[in-house]
């Protein structure tokens, strides 16, 4: 008899357990959802060719039509599409630094393509053909972002590597400056992130 009883205990025992485990998804479902942002993207641009950029902006662009708060950060070679053509300050740079500076592309529409380059006759190509089919070029969709209300965050580690300031910037008295521990608090709470 006493067999008979434990035997009846197990399933209903299960199906308690089953059920509390049900609601424990279901309440760590809600409490991930409380916590993300339905309407936030976060983009992570850390190429320095211009193909990859011109899908960023390309993306962060669509991505804000249709509702999204967008934030962009900018790190290491990514951040080279920050800066401001001839806008170069030697001054308080390393050897290394002055070095690269001299190395790395300044600003947009000086990002080499990340195949079929040529030694920029590849990027000329490019330039033609989108023209021909009106697509917009890259420093287009940079202001367009910008203006459409896009989030610029500057990776400050890259930015001291490089020995950047703000002179040296696209919009530099207007650029945010911060760690990845920072844009990371935003895309825990996005729908979308991308790494490009």
């Amino acid at each position: 008899m006493q067999n008979h009883q434990a035997g009846e205990s197990f399933p209903n025992e299960m199906e308690t357990r089953i059920q509390q485990l049900e609601e424990q998804v279901s309440r760590l479902h809600h409490e991930l959802e409380t916590r993300r942002q339905k309407n936030m993207a976060c983009i992570v641009c850390f190429s320095g060719e211009w193909d990859r950029l011109f899908a960023a902006f390309t993306i962060a662009n669509g991505v804000l039509a249709s509702g999204y708060e967008v934030h962009m950060f900018f790190t290491f070679w990514g951040a080279t599409a920050m800066r401001s053509p001839g806008c170069y300050r030697p001054e308080n740079k390393s050897w290394m630094q002055r070095i690269l500076a001299h190395m790395l592309p300044t600003g947009l529409k000086k990002t080499p393509l990340s195949k079929m380059n040529f030694g920029g006759m590849g990027k000329v190509m490019m330039g033609k053909l989108m023209k021909e089919k009106g697509v917009d070029d890259i420093d287009v969709l940079m202001k367009q972002a910008r203006e459409l209300g896009v989030h610029f965050h500057l990776c400050d580690t890259s930015l001291s590597l490089f020995g950047w300031e703000n002179e040296e910037l696209v919009d530099g008295e207007n650029s945010d400056w911060c760690g990845a521990a920072t844009f990371l608090s935003w895309a825990e709470k996005s729908r979308i992130v991308l790494f490009i």
